[in-house]
C-alpha cells in the first residue's frame, strides 16, 4: 500500500523529480509531504492552510512510473483528511497538468471533477470542494 510521509527539507527527498517539484511549490506555509510505495518515492503533496475556513492544494505530483496505480486518488483524499484534521471546510487547487503527454489542463480538471470539486474560474482552472 502506500504511505505518506511529511518532510520539512528537500535533501529528504531522493528523487530529482520531486526535489524540483517540492522547490517550486513548498514555502513555510505549507505542509509538505512525500508519497512512498513500496517501490520507494511515488510522489508528492503539497497542501497550504490559508485558515478557516479554507485550504489549498499547490501540488499533488506523482512520478510517472507510479502513475496509474490509484497514487493520484490517494493523494487528494489524504490532502482531503489534511485539510479537515486543520479544520478547513473548503479546499481549492489550480488544475495544471505537468505532463501533456499524459494529461492536459482540461482533462485534468475533469478528473478533479469527477472527485466533487467544481469549478469557480473556468479561464484558469480553479476548483473548490466543500468538504
Amino acid at each position: 500500500m502506500f504511505e505518506l510521509k511529511e518532510i520539512s527539507t528537500q535533501q529528504e527527498i531522493e528523487s530529482a523529480v520531486l526535489q524540483e517539484r517540492y522547490h517550486k511549490g513548498s514555502s513555510p506555509k505549507t505542509h509538505d509531504f512525500i508519497a512512498l510505495s513500496g517501490d520507494g518515492e511515488a510522489g508528492l503533496l503539497i497542501y497550504e492552510n490559508w485558515g478557516n475556513p479554507e485550504g489549498f492544494i499547490n501540488e499533488i505530483f506523482v512520478l510517472s512510473n507510479f502513475r496509474k496505480r490509484g497514487i493520484g486518488n490517494w493523494l487528494l483524499s489524504q490532502a482531503e483528511g489534511i485539510a479537515a484534521e486543520l479544520g478547513n471546510t473548503k479546499i481549492r487547487l489550480d488544475a495544471r497538468s505537468l505532463d501533456w503527454s499524459e494529461r492536459t489542463h482540461e482533462e485534468l480538471a475533469c478528473w478533479y471533477e469527477s472527485k466533487g470539486y467544481v469549478r469557480v474560474n473556468t479561464d484558469v482552472g480553479t476548483l473548490e470542494k466543500t468538504l
